[in-house]
């Protein structure tokens, strides 16, 4: 699988930027109505970065730990699809716990997908680098 290189995002200044195709991570239990608007919104705030969100996964687990079914299932989700990019609200939607993040960072990177927050941008992200992120 061939992956575009992510430093286009962010170009919002250039003309006929590249788009990357995201899909959107959100955690949260609120309604089906809520969560699609959470969607809409990410997608405004993420096409001028370089990204077109496609899709969507919603995480309605209560627990925020790494290992969890959700985060399996999204994993899987990632394989099936040819996505370059995963697009949270804020890396918290993740994990609480730094090295739990910056194990999904591993994950995901490993299948040539980036992590691009709307809080912070691109998270090229590992433990010594997790103050400059918020965590």
């Amino acid at each position: 699988m061939n992956k575009k290189n992510f430093n286009v995002v962010g170009n919002n200044e250039t003309e006929n930027q590249e788009l990357a195709k995201g899909i959107a991570f959100i955690k949260s239990r609120r309604a089906e109505l809520n969560v699609v608007q959470m969607v809409e919104n990410m997608r405004d705030q993420a096409l001028p970065n370089g990204v077109i969100i496609n899709d969507a996964y919603c995480d309605r687990s209560m627990t925020r730990d790494y290992d969890r079914e959700a985060l399996n299932a999204f994993f899987a989700t990632l394989k099936e699809e040819d996505f370059e990019v995963v697009v949270v609200r804020s890396l918290n939607d993740i994990t609480d716990d730094i090295y739990d993040l910056e194990e999904f960072v591993k994950t995901i990177t490993d299948m040539g997908i980036w992590l691009y927050s709307l809080e912070v941008g691109p998270v090229p992200i590992t433990a010594s680098h997790a103050e400059d992120f918020g965590c």
